[in-house]
């Protein structure tokens, strides 16, 4: 009996050695999801008119859309009712001035923003009496080219104010403040005028001089190379290359290479010209139609389309889909 006993003790001695220590740690709700980048618009539109700057008007019964259109708006996704330019009866010597804001959310992204010009909407419109009789009109008829994009210049420029960068944090024209921003009340402020910072590369902070034009141009850009003498294209780009013009502010005023600062100098430039996400960049785009345009462009029609495009910058050094 005694024996059978230890043999009992034993087996459960050994059985008990089965029981191992452990522990089991679990993460749950594991999950991938794909970032985001969305891309809005807002505009301020301004006429020149007896040498003042007035609001661009908003028509009710805007007869390209059948409907209601706008000239300026909040920051938004572009429809058909935003326009950024829409005028039925310019003259020799008006002008006029669009700030735009570009946002984009929430990454960081390369960004472009282009006019295009249409060739079925550059046209002589109607021939009227003094047109025909101009010596610079070899002919006048109503679906021949115009002469209106020979007289129209644009000019389009970082709109940073007096400090180089970006430092309004968000506010937007969408918040109507007078100044807009208090860091910088010069910037995004719809004026292409004498007093804003510029940079002529010597160092120092120029004054009384206008903000440096990145880009002018006119419509009647040169045909290409190869074209043959009666070539007329469907449409053409003119672009305004934002990254070079954000790469070369961030380079010369020796920004950090990120572009992040706080909302403090040089917010926005990066060294490789890319859009910072959450910034709010802004754009000056003028147009003039020159002083000295005669008869020749009397009724002619110009039309076309601003664009703007913004693609991911991460894992795409070469910009691929802009």
């Amino acid at each position: 009996m005694s024996l059978s006993a230890i043999a009992v003790v034993a087996a459960i001695a050994v059985g008990a050695t089965t029981a191992f220590f452990s522990d089991t740690e679990t993460s749950t709700g594991n999950t991938f999801t794909a970032g985001a980048i969305d891309l809005r618009i807002d505009n301020e539109c301004n006429y020149g008119w007896n040498n003042q700057l007035m609001p661009c008007p908003n028509n009710p019964n805007g007869p390209n859309d059948g409907g209601y259109w706008t000239s300026s708006w909040s920051e938004t996704d572009l429809g058909r009712i935003h326009k950024f330019f829409y005028f039925d009866d310019i003259k020799p010597g008006d002008w006029g001035e669009d700030t735009i804001s570009i946002h984009v959310y929430d990454n960081d992204a390369w960004g472009k923003m282009a006019v295009r010009w249409y060739a079925n909407q550059d046209k002589d419109n109607t021939c009227t009496e003094p047109e025909t009789e101009s010596a610079l009109e070899p002919g006048c008829d109503d679906d021949a080219d115009g002469e209106l994009d020979n007289h129209m210049t644009f000019t389009t420029w970082l709109d940073q104010g007096r400090i180089p960068g970006f430092q309004c944090g968000g506010s937007g024209l969408d918040q109507g403040r007078i100044p807009r921003c208090p860091h910088d009340p010069w910037e995004g402020d719809n004026i292409w005028q004498d007093g804003d910072w510029v940079d002529n590369d010597d160092g120092e902070n120029d004054w009384d001089q206008p903000e440096p034009m990145i880009e002018t141009h006119s419509v009647d850009e040169p045909k290409p190379v190869n074209a043959g003498a009666d070539w007329i294209p469907s449409f053409f780009d003119v672009f305004f290359d934002i990254d070079t013009a954000m790469m070369d502010a961030a380079r010369a005023n020796e920004c950090r290479e990120d572009g992040h600062n706080e909302y403090g100098r040089c917010h926005g430039l990066a060294w490789d010209g890319r859009l910072v996400g959450s910034v709010t960049y802004y754009i000056g785009w003028m147009w003039r139609f020159d002083v000295d345009a005669g008869n020749e462009a009397q009724t002619d029609m110009l039309g076309g389309d601003m664009w703007f495009k913004a693609v991911q910058h991460r894992n795409n050094p070469d910009k691929g889909g802009l």
